[in-house]
């Protein structure tokens, strides 16, 4: 375990590896979501999935580091739903990586950029900037609300290097468009549920776009789907979780671990991609 970064700007700064990604031919650099600040859960809960990660990815091969980045301010409420706190958090998860590829001793290190919750919005935002993510060979998206394109191949690593997890019970990966959003308030009070249904179906007549952008996991975009478990179903109201800083809900939050009970399928897809095996991973059809 290495301590890269620590800083007290905004709600915390912090960047953790496991392995040494100086000398490891395998690099991943996971950038988290909603409610992520510097304090216990952190140190508890969210470093854990780049430990997972990493230990995971050494059994397909010894040589790979995983690191979290907390590098920005992540979203803790409402402003979730805007684009600009990954906005700002892109360019310094760019020059983050611009570093890693820059210091590692291979001649060609395989890197991965991991994106999950809110954080995919912020890697989407990082292959937007000039130049893309530096180094990049691979993205992992999990958990997404969307990235901000609407094609896998505008990611910039070419659509066969870009991976999705979506767990059937992850209702982040569902969210409405802003548009149908709208579109289906709208209707509702012009004609009750049914105008709701039906302005909600004309604004996503695809029924493949999410919050920030087309569905990762969908067709339409064009991504490699990797295999997930569903997840629990959620059980409490839907808005009150969404709103809630820490968004804990289990089917959201599951997809790094392989302890029983978590998603040991995902951890382990995650990490054969990290290790820069693909033949390993499981797919699943796209939604």
């Amino acid at each position: 375990m290495l301590l890269l970064g620590i800083g007290l700007d905004g709600n915390g700064r912090a960047i953790v590896a496991y392995g040494n990604p100086d000398t490891s031919k395998n690099v991943s650099a996971y950038a988290p979501g909603l409610g992520t600040k510097l304090d216990a859960e952190f140190a508890d809960g969210t470093v854990k999935r780049a430990f997972y990660t990493a230990t995971e990815a050494q059994k397909f091969d010894a040589s790979s580091s995983s690191i979290v980045w907390l590098g920005y301010d992540a979203p803790q409420s409402l402003d979730v739903m805007t684009t600009s706190d990954a906005e700002r958090g892109a360019p310094a998860y760019n020059s983050f990586m611009s570093g890693i590829t820059a210091t590692n001793e291979n001649s060609d290190p395989h890197v991965t950029a991991i994106g999950h919750s809110y954080g995919s919005r912020l890697v989407g935002g990082a292959t937007q900037e000039a130049g893309g993510i530096p180094g990049a060979d691979d993205i992992i998206l999990v958990g997404s609300p969307g990235v901000g394109v609407d094609k896998a191949e505008d990611l910039g690593v070419g659509k066969d290097h870009v991976w999705v997890g979506a767990a059937e019970n992850d209702i982040v990966t569902k969210l409405p468009s802003s548009k149908e959003a709208v579109a289906g308030t709208m209707g509702f009070f012009g004609g009750g549920p049914a105008g709701a249904y039906l302005g909600a179906e004309v604004a996503d007549q695809g029924d493949d776009d999410i919050w920030f952008g087309k569905d990762p996991a969908s067709k339409a975009f064009g991504a490699n789907r990797f295999e997930t478990l569903p997840g629990p179903e959620l059980v409490q109201p839907v808005y009150s979780d969404v709103l809630d800083s820490k968004l804990d809900f289990e089917a959201h939050s599951n997809y790094f671990s392989p302890e029983a009970g978590k998603d040991k399928i995902s951890a382990q897809n995650i990490a054969a991609i990290v290790a820069g095996h693909p033949e390993y991973v499981r797919r699943e059809t796209p939604r």
